[in-house]
């Protein structure tokens, strides 16, 4: 039966065996045999047993006196690299699945101490693997773009057509040494027109987005908070007081928010 944590290292990756980065740092490579190592006791024994009954007259193949042999299988099956899993001295941080889904139920005023019981979370929303980064980006940007929402809607400049002035010329078209002008309106000019400027239109940065993929973005939100650790159930949140100093007291229990508060 094959071993679940025996890895191959694809042939067309290369990693420098002293990188950290590399997901086979600190794995034990299995010495892996060719084909011919694997089978060559048993060709010796066959070879010997069949030597009798071999005849002196060569053989011929069909195809011509040559006959060849799968070397480029064996180096190939020579030069696979093979590690062990069970070798990796490496600290697993996320629970695997589906033992992440019991997750422990707090109470919320004694804190992370007591456990009131474990709560099996759905797999269809808590239990998403692996982590789509490119639906929660789409989802972010959706977000912050509907929260962007439409600005500008009253802003509007003065064109040459609305800018106050005369149309009379300002001085002769030729002679002067000067620039030729029409009128003392121009964009260039001072009290002039505004050119290119906003006309009155709402300019909208809402962007679409599926509803199927928000929810789907959602559930991969979920799942990495799971698989995080991040994410923490009580029994409720009930306060006694209106007051946000005992609420602080109750989070800093649970590691969340850290945040130092003022003084008088």
């Amino acid at each position: 039966t094959p071993r679940s944590d025996i890895v191959e290292l694809p042939p067309n990756l290369k990693f420098h065996p002293k990188s950290k980065s590399s997901p086979f740092y600190g794995l034990e490579p299995i010495p892996s045999k060719s084909k011919k190592e694997r089978k060559g006791k048993s060709a010796k024994e066959t070879a010997e047993a069949a030597a009798p009954a071999i005849s002196a007259e060569p053989l011929e193949n069909d195809e011509g006196d040559l006959d060849f042999d799968d070397d480029d299988d064996d180096d190939s099956e020579s030069d696979r690299l093979l590690y062990d899993l069970s070798s990796s001295s490496r600290q697993q941080y996320a629970i695997p699945l589906p033992q992440r889904l019991h997750v422990p139920i707090h109470s919320f005023h004694t804190g992370p101490t007591s456990h009131l019981g474990t709560l099996h979370l759905s797999p269809h929303t808590f239990g998403l693997h692996p982590i789509r980064i490119d639906l929660l980006h789409r989802c972010v940007v959706y977000q912050r773009n509907k929260r962007r929402g439409k600005r500008n809607a009253g802003a509007i400049t003065k064109t040459i057509s609305t800018v106050r002035g005369s149309t009379r010329k300002v001085r002769q078209q030729k002679g002067s040494g000067r620039a030729r002008a029409g009128h003392a309106r121009p964009p260039h000019w001072r009290g002039g027109a505004k050119a290119h400027g906003p006309k009155g239109k709402v300019q909208d940065y809402t962007t679409k987005l599926n509803k199927k993929v928000r929810k789907l973005g959602v559930r991969h939100a979920l799942s990495q908070k799971l698989k995080e650790g991040n994410l923490i159930l009580v029994d409720g949140m009930r306060l006694e007081s209106h007051k946000t100093g005992g609420l602080v007291e109750i989070l800093e229990r649970f590691g969340v928010g850290g945040g130092k508060r003022r003084k008088g």
